[in-house]
């Protein structure tokens, strides 16, 4: 059978042990900086040395997290972390940023690359992406079914890239890595690692009675092992980063037996208790096995262990205040009696770095030898001996406390120098401080597994080169204008369409055209429609699952157009394939220089800009030559996109499971509103995913004249999202006056007159920034 691998999440030090002694064959975690979890523990590089150490003579791996996009001022910063991690052994980065993927595939190649399920992976074109971007394997999304995992299994296999799937855990009801629920209505980007998890809040109760409209339950596949190994995947992931050692042993130890008993071809359990009785939603498998619906939600946020049990104590009746009782009483001391054993199972973990010792012997005429010794070892594991022999000093002389200070930088993130002893180094002699530097490389390359040191990737000379390319683009742009780019969404806006393309004669508009999301039923339509207006240029979402991913190549080979526009990195793979370039949409969340480049690799030729970035954070990133950057200045603001239905549990459905006339035929609009009295729109539309929208439009004509000559284009997004922002300007009235603003040079004044445009707007999010 081959090698499945159980991989734990860790938070802090205690539950990476706990996951250790469980039976885990992997373990992820992050440092304090780069990672998705802000709100665990995590760790510092020293305890990251101790812990890999530990997990690998437990013959368990270590993967670090670096899965949040990066903006252009923290490169440095990242650039000395990663000259530290690649003299380590980690087996693995997990990387959600395309700039990440491309400094580590350039200047360090060595380290194995992840692709974090931030990158919404459900297409077998993502896949084929990832694979230039040197990605060895993918974390799926864990939106998708088992027919559309052993497909994408499959593809990944002939890629040479392993599969993982989250099988245990919290459940997000938007798509990772494209919500920004978070970050608009709280200003903590869930890409950044800072997930406020408002999807968890509680709201004014719906009309369907719902107080925690948005909640969903856990994840659990704990029922489907067999199948996921059937479908090809090579990895069975645990979420829970934020949660403590006990849920961590419990979770892995129970899922460690189930694969053993498959491995050994035994009776696969059907016993939960030990996964209710640690913290739980409540369990579903909905998305795994395509029964996406109600039953996937529950109106409670919190830990559902007690009243799981108290269901079972009073046969399914309502669990009187006494059962209640009990049962609380006997989960805390079942949880108490797993702290216990956890505790004691990973008292003898020691992450401590082992001490080093040097005995430095030698005499006239002699080499110096130096010996090493690790712990308390009575035998040097490693000595050297230097290539010349000791001579009387003449000026200088090595005395102790001079090997000592060379022998310093011994005391590392790994080892601790102890010790350096001289009592049989004779006095007055002599040795050339190069040989001195070869023995401490030597012992330096032993210390690191018998592997030399790569040379640290100076920053500074990157940035140098860039500032270079830098100046000749700021001369380049000076002669330059920034155009205006107008998004319509569907058939109706087609009418606007031809009113503005009358003006865009004299006035140079570009258009897109929203593709939807069941692209497949709209192949032909679509077809017609480009090829009756080669103007249009088409725009794709950034989620295309992999039915309508097979009828994306079909549709742009069918159309003239040589350009479009998608947020999806596989749709823009397929694009590069044919022959045709593309701009990355907004929600592949650019933000730095470094992903602009990964971009341009695989036939993009511009870029959007994230949202999510303020002016100062705008201004630090360069394209590379011929490449342009592009901004939306107006658009209605998507909080989320989710696979699940979220009239469910706001205004009701009749149909309790989706089915496919979900996706097709549904076009419902209602609002929910939180406990503060903040509205959000849940907004449906045909052939499309549903989605949550903020309450206002985001509009920032401001960008325009706080960044002059910044953007090739600047984008207004005039598709139908009913919203509390009103035009109350005709829309070809505000196409005219941005665009004149744009030709005519903007001032304060000029700006301010735009937001007149809308009775509602924000821009919350560039004001905050990242």
């Amino acid at each position: 059978m081959r090698k499945i691998e159980l991989l734990a999440p860790g938070g802090d030090i205690e539950s990476i042990k706990a996951a250790i002694v469980a039976g885990a064959d992997a373990v992820y975690c992050g440092l304090d900086n780069f990672n998705a979890r802000k709100r665990a523990e995590n760790l510092n590089f020293e305890q990251l040395c101790g812990l890999l150490r530990v997990a690998h003579q437990h013959n368990c791996e270590l993967f670090l997290t670096l899965n949040i996009i990066v903006l252009e001022h923290e490169l440095p910063a990242l650039f000395k972390l990663l000259n530290q991690l690649v003299n380590t052994d980690i087996d693995g980065v997990i990387v959600q940023d395309l700039g990440v993927f491309e400094i580590i595939s350039r200047f360090y190649p060595s380290l194995p690359v992840h692709a974090s399920t931030q990158l919404t992976t459900h297409n077998s074109g993502q896949l084929e992406f990832l694979k230039k971007m040197a990605a060895t394997r993918a974390n799926l999304s864990r939106e998708l079914n088992l027919k559309e995992i052993t497909e994408l299994s499959s593809t990944a296999h002939q890629l040479e890239m392993l599969t993982e799937v989250f099988v245990h855990g919290s459940n997000c009801i938007g798509f990772s890595g494209v919500c920004y629920f978070s970050s608009a209505h709280g200003g903590n980007s869930g890409n950044r690692g800072r997930c406020s998890q408002p999807c968890r809040d509680q709201y004014q109760r719906t009309d369907v009675g719902a107080d925690y409209p948005l909640n969903m339950k856990d994840n659990s596949a704990f029922d489907d092992l067999e199948a996921l190994i059937n479908a090809g995947v090579d990895s069975l992931k645990v979420e829970g980063r934020i949660k403590k050692s006990h849920y961590v042993h419990s979770v892995i130890s129970t899922w460690r037996q189930q694969l053993t008993k498959l491995q050994q071809q035994q009776a696969l359990s059907k016993d939960k208790t030990a996964l209710y009785t640690v913290f739980n939603r409540d369990f579903t498998n909905g998305y795994l096995t395509g029964t996406v619906g109600k039953e996937m939600y529950i109106d409670n946020p919190r830990d559902n262990a007690v009243q799981h049990f108290s269901a079972l104590e009073s046969n399914g009746e309502t669990p009187d205040v006494d059962v209640i009782k009990v049962v609380k009483q006997r989960l805390y001391d079942e949880k108490t009696l797993i702290i216990d054993s956890v505790t004691e199972q990973i008292k003898t973990l020691d992450i401590s770095k082992p001490e080093i010792a040097l005995d430095i012997s030698g005499s006239i005429g002699t080499p110096l030898m130096i010996n090493v010794f690790i712990a308390v070892s009575d035998t040097p594991v490693f000595s050297v001996l230097s290539t010349s022999c000791l001579t009387t000093a003449d000026k200088y002389h090595l005395s102790a406390e001079e090997l000592t200070s060379r022998f310093a930088s011994l005391n590392s993130f790994k080892y601790r120098l102890k010790a350096v002893n001289c009592t049989d180094l004779a006095s007055d002699i002599h040795l050339s401080f190069k040989e001195l530097t070869q023995m401490k490389t030597a012992i330096v390359a032993f210390l690191n597994g018998n592997k030399a040191l790569p040379k640290p990737i100076e920053f500074s000379e990157i940035r140098k080169q860039r500032l270079a390319i830098r100046t000749q683009q700021i001369q380049d742009k000076a002669a330059k204008s920034t155009t205006l780019s107008v998004l319509i969404g569907n058939r109706k806006d087609l009418a606007l369409y031809q009113q503005l393309k009358q003006q865009s004669e004299t006035e140079n508009i570009s258009f897109y055209y929203a593709v939807p999301d069941s692209i497949a039923a709209e192949q032909q339509k679509l077809t017609a429609l480009f090829n009756a207006n080669p103007e249009l240029t088409p725009w794709f979402g950034a989620i295309v699952l992999q039915n309508d991913f097979v009828a994306v190549e079909l549709l742009l080979k069918d159309i003239p157009q040589t350009l479009i526009a998608t947020n999806n990195s596989g749709v823009g793979h397929t694009a590069h394939k044919l022959g045709i370039s593309w701009i990355a949409g907004p929600h592949l969340n650019t933000s730095n220089s470094f992903s602009l480049d990964s971009l341009k690799k695989v036939g993009c030729v511009g870029a959007f800009i994230s949202n999510e970035l303020n002016a100062k954070q705008i201004k630090a990133i360069n394209p590379p030559k011929n490449f342009s950057l592009h901004y939306s200045a107006l658009h209605p603001i998507l909080l989320m996109t989710s696979r699940q239905c979220l009239f469910l549990q706001s205004s009701g459905c009749d149909k309790s499971i989706m089915d496919s006339e979900c996706l097709s035929v549904c076009k419902k609009h209602t609002s929910i509103t939180n406990v503060k009295n903040i509205d959000f729109i849940v907004d449906k539309k045909r052939r499309e995913h549903n989605n949550l929208f903020g309450a206002e439009h985001f509009f920032n004509p401001e960008i325009i004249e706080a960044l002059p000559n910044k953007f090739a284009h600047i984008l207004l997004d005039l598709r139908t999202i009913a919203t509390q922002s009103q035009f109350i300007w005709p829309k070809a009235d505000l196409v005219s006056a941005v665009n004149q603003l744009l030709n005519s040079g903007a001032t304060p004044e000029k700006v301010n007159v735009l937001y007149q445009a809308l009775s509602a707007s924000t821009r919350a999010q560039y004001l905050k920034g990242l």
